[in-house]
């Protein structure tokens, strides 16, 4: 299933590559996580977290400050899941707007998408203190209309943001646009303060060592292979061996496996792309994005990019509702991109790659308890902000009893699905012809 592209050179494009070229994230070249001692795991623990990600060690740093022996696994290495590999773009909100939250849900909806504004202001207020390498920057975010048909969407958004939520927000028709977004196949964007840039990957290093300082014991490469409830505590099945534990949280959002059932029949695992290309130069990253800002689209085959501190463009998005090969979404991406800066033709890309997204069938995010076992993720993209709240509120909730008000929302799942989409093929046909109306 190919992208839907704005206006631009018709064809394929194959990206041309830099010298030294990479299928790893950008960000891994300048990051150097806690180097973690090998070490034997504990047979017990208060609190086991699965999962070493945003979530995973934000809920650890926040247990161990409450004095409670926390260990940390993951199946893979420090930043190798999405926290070490999204595009660093920072918002509040989820993907439901607060009209909808409050029709629906209430009060808790009007909770839950306060967590997320206090998501966002905990990403700076973090970055400040434990990662101050993070490079965090209030950046604004400029959410574009690619077809006429959207702006009436996005006028109704920017009014609800300012009028109801503070934002301060600016409509741009299509001729007001050369100043923020000097590119093609748009017609008009939606200006909001709610928007910041992150190095995502030294951001996630300072999380690991806030927890690891405040107590918490971090043990990658550790796979969990299933969590027996015991009534009164768990009993953590590892690839190093069991852990007995009063409380588990599960943080593994896109990547939760069959290890937790439960959780892996509500996520959906979608995968999104990112190219970074080689440094452009200030004339050239100032022709593409005068203002710095985070930009996306309204397509549902999202489109989204920024420039890094080093002044690449960073371009991702969602390619497929299927899996293709890094290779494969990476010319998509770059013919994408193309369509809409065309004055960057033949600029080389240094580095393409993957990682998974963690959708719900309702899009929202969820922090809620099943069998004596607590779960925090769904973030449907946002997960820079929602997963660092998040696993502070399972902190809090596991060590104080300080329950969400928004933790009883429902985590729908569908039936005889078992963490395998087999439905995404037909979901994104049907997406595709939307982004063409």
């Amino acid at each position: 299933m190919s992208l839907s592209s704005p206006p631009g050179p018709p064809g394929k494009r194959v990206a041309p590559l830099a010298d030294g070229y990479r299928e790893t994230p950008l960000w891994w070249d300048d990051t150097t996580f806690p180097t973690v001692e090998e070490s034997p795991l504990p047979g017990t623990a208060d609190v086991v977290v699965v999962g070493a990600g945003f979530t995973g060690l934000a809920a650890a740093a926040r247990l161990a400050s409450h004095g409670k022996h926390v260990i940390v696994v993951d199946a893979g290495a420090l930043g190798e899941g999405a926290s070490g590999r999204n595009a660093g773009m920072v918002h509040a909100g989820v993907r439901r707007d607060l009209a909808f939250l409050e029709r629906k849900y209430g009060d808790a909806g009007r909770a839950l998408h306060h967590a997320s504004v206090e998501a966002y202001a905990f990403v700076a207020k973090t970055a400040a203190t434990a990662a101050p390498d993070a490079m965090y920057a209030q950046t604004g975010w400029l959410h574009l209309a690619h077809r006429r048909s959207r702006m009436k969407g996005l006028r109704r958004e920017e009014a609800e943001r300012r009028q109801r939520l503070g934002e301060s927000t600016v409509m741009l028709e299509q001729a007001a646009l050369e100043s923020e977004a000097p590119c093609r196949g748009f017609y008009g964007g939606m200006l909001t303060d709610n928007g910041a840039s992150i190095h995502p990957a030294r951001y996630l290093a300072g999380l690991a060592r806030l927890s690891i300082t405040n107590g918490a014991a971090v043990h990658p490469h550790t796979r969990v292979r299933s969590i027996e409830s015991l009534g009164t505590g768990s009993r953590v099945h590892t690839s190093h061996g069991d852990i007995t534990a009063g409380d588990v949280l599960v943080a593994t959002n896109g990547y939760t496996d069959a290890a937790a059932p439960w959780a892996r029949r509500r996520i959906i695992p979608i995968g999104s792309y990112i190219i970074a290309t080689e440094p452009l130069g200030d004339a050239r990253a100032a022709g593409v994005s005068p203002q710095h800002r985070m930009m996306s689209d309204t397509r549902n085959f999202l489109h989204y990019w920024r420039l890094s501190p080093d002044g690449r463009l960073l371009f991702g998005g969602r390619t497929s509702f299927a899996p293709v090969s890094v290779q494969t979404a990476r010319d998509r991406l770059y013919s994408a991109m193309i369509g809409i800066y065309p004055q960057l033709a033949g600029v080389r890309v240094s580095h393409a790659w993957t990682g998974n997204v963690g959708f719900t069938f309702d899009q929202l995010p969820h922090l809620t308890r099943s069998d004596g076992v607590t779960y925090a993720m769904g973030y449907c993209g946002s997960g820079i902000a929602l997963g660092s709240w998040m696993g502070t509120l399972a902190g809090e909730w596991i060590a104080r009893g300080a329950r969400p008000a928004f933790s009883d929302l429902r985590f729908p799942r569908l039936p005889f699905y078992r963490g395998h989409p087999w439905f995404l093929p037909l979901v994104g046909v049907y997406y595709s012809w939307l982004d063409r109306l």
